[in-house]
Parts: structure tokens; sequence; C-alpha cells
């Protein structure tokens, strides 16, 4: 049984919970707090004490692109990373952005906003400025980031940028990045979270 160590409000966490959803695999969720990180136990599990941390087996993996990667390659290869060189390039692109970009500028103002947390909201806010007409434009000229299908560039990137709203910025404002983030949430088996339901569902 595959053990994810999470939180429900962790947009990080929710990447793997989507791909562990749609692939149909189960596991077993295990919320994971801030409190629950510092102890002796989970430092044990992953010295770097954060979410998501992905255990199958005798594998044990953190950091959510990595889980990604991990999964893609052992259930979806060449379908969700890459059936060609210029698609595995435009995939790890995407997740240098989720990584970067969006957990520097919507990411990182959602825990400002919501969470009130002490981030530097003049810089995040500059990030998300610069990127997000960039992801607009992509969208607008194309249903998915990579490819023609569902990839996970798509599930790198998409969390934080659904639940903008929580950051203080207007999805109504970026309808392109909307309509993609609906798309993925009218998917079947698409996992709920707090802020991006089901598409129907609310």
């Amino acid at each position: 049984m595959i053990t994810l160590y999470g939180s429900p409000l962790s947009g990080n966490t929710h990447k793997v919970r989507m791909a562990l959803a749609f692939l149909g695999l189960p596991w077993d969720e295990r919320l994971t707090d801030a409190a629950a990180r510092q102890s002796d136990a989970f430092a044990a599990l992953t010295p770097m004490r954060q979410i998501p941390l992905f255990v199958d087996g005798g594998l044990t993996l953190r950091d959510s692109q990595s889980i990604l990667a991990y999964l893609a390659a052992r259930h979806r290869p060449g379908e969700w990373d890459g059936q060609n060189p210029e698609e595995r390039g435009a995939i790890a692109l995407w997740l240098s952005h989720a990584a970067n970009e969006i957990a520097n500028g919507p990411a990182a103002l959602r825990l400002a906003r919501r969470f009130g947390m002490a981030i530097p909201e003049d810089h995040a806010a500059a990030v998300a400025a610069r990127f997000l007409p960039v992801i607009e434009a992509h969208l607008e000229r194309r249903d998915w980031l990579a490819g023609d299908r569902l990839t996970i560039a798509d599930l790198a990137a998409s969390p934080y940028l659904a639940l903008m709203e929580d950051a203080g910025i207007g999805l109504a404002d970026w309808p392109a990045i909307h309509g993609w983030t609906r798309r993925i949430a009218a998917l079947p088996a698409f996992p709920d979270m707090p802020g991006w339901p089901a598409e129907g569902a609310n």
C-alpha cells in the first residue's frame, strides 16, 4: 500500500493525490501538520521535514515533482512524461515553473494572505505578475501545457493556480488558466480539495 504524508490544504500534496486518483492506485493518506513534521519520527523518514512524502514499499520520495516523475515513469511512461524529446523538454520546463515561479509567486502569496505566514508579499506579487501572462498566453492556444493530453506538467502546475483566489488573485481575470483548471477538475476520479472541488460538485 502506498502511504502519502500530507495536508488537505497543501497544493503540493494535491499534485500527488491527483496522480494517484487518476491512476486508480489505492493509498493511505496520513495527515501531517506542522507539529508532526517536527517530530523525530518524521525526520527519520525525511530530513527535510517537508510534505508531501511518498512511501511505496521500500521506496521513499520527497518533493511533489520527483514523485510525479516516478509515478509517470512507473505507470504512464510516455503518456505522462513525454513521448519524444520535444515533449519531455516541454514537460521539464513546466515542472521547473511549478517549483519556481508558481511556488514563489501565487503559492507564496497564498501562504501570506490565507495563512498569515511572513512572506515578502511584494516580491511574490511581482513574480506572479511576470509569470501569469506567460501561462495565460500559452493556454489560450492549447488545452494542456505539453502535448495534446494531460501530463505531469498539468498536475504539477495546476493546484496553486486553481487556488489563486486564496492569494487575492481573481481567476476570472485569467480565463485561459481558469478554463484549464476546470478541465482538470472535470476529469473522472478528480479528488476534491478545499477551494478546488470536482467540476460540477459546487
